[in-house]
């Protein structure tokens, strides 16, 4: 067994958008969506969520998705089975491993999820060519002043959420609410949830095998969270 003390391990990748349901396409409704800004003045699609601080700003990582596994807290940690393996002669301490009777050591990971990223692109894939998609009122007042016969669709996020609640397991959550309106439309408010939850460990054992796992699964979630999107109101 080899540890590394006090250091973190860095693996990312670009976040790949993909939508996982059938896109509008060039014959879609004319719809016109606002992502409400999460934090007051940023680009919707910038904001990242993690399972230690939760959701934040950042243009910096909001292209990549993956995780920091940080050796020195896990050490710590598990200190006291450190210690006990160590004393232990070698052939005892394969013997445990082997049998199962060793708990595997826990690695705290910091996990990040550009939800923003993958919201806003797969919401584009899925509305098509003739829908929209805004990140600040200027550009859905302009529209809705140059598209008058679109339906408009204003959604607030209140819930973000990335953990693993189940050991190599990623629960990806979203709620939210979108209003929908326009001409001889009923304004209307629907709610939009989505939740999540996959072994990153289903596409191999691999630290890219894992990074290929979350983007499908952060791609599952927000193709989840568009599909609700562009249906909304009908």
């Amino acid at each position: 067994m080899v540890l590394i003390a006090g250091c973190a391990v860095d693996k990312y990748q670009l976040a790949t958008p993909s939508f996982k349901r059938t896109p509008a396409g060039n014959n879609g409704d004319e719809v016109v969506v606002l992502l409400q800004p999460v934090f007051a003045g940023k680009p919707f699609s910038e904001i990242v969520c993690d399972n230690t601080v939760g959701v934040t700003w950042s243009p910096a990582e909001s292209r990549n998705i993956g995780f920091t596994q940080r050796y020195a807290n896990s050490i710590a940690k598990n200190a006291p089975q450190l210690t006990m393996l160590a004393a232990l002669p070698a052939n005892q301490r394969i013997g445990m491993s082997a049998s199962g009777t060793l708990q595997p050591l826990n690695v705290d990971s910091r996990i990040l999820v550009p939800v923003g990223r993958y919201i806003a692109e797969n919401l584009k894939l899925a509305i098509g060519a003739n829908g929209q998609v805004c990140e600040d009122q200027e550009c859905f007042r302009q529209a809705m002043q140059e598209r008058p016969a679109a339906r408009f669709v204003s959604v607030e996020f209140t819930k973000f959420r990335v953990a693993e609640d189940q050991r190599n397991m990623l629960t990806i959550e979203a709620e939210g609410a979108a209003t929908v309106s326009g001409i001889n439309i009923a304004r209307t408010t629907v709610p939009i949830r989505s939740v999540v939850n996959r072994s990153i460990t289903s596409e191999g054992m691999w630290h890219s095998d894992f990074l290929r796992a979350m983007n499908n699964i952060a791609n599952e979630s927000s193709s989840i969270v568009a599909e609700k999107i562009r249906t909304a109101g009908h």
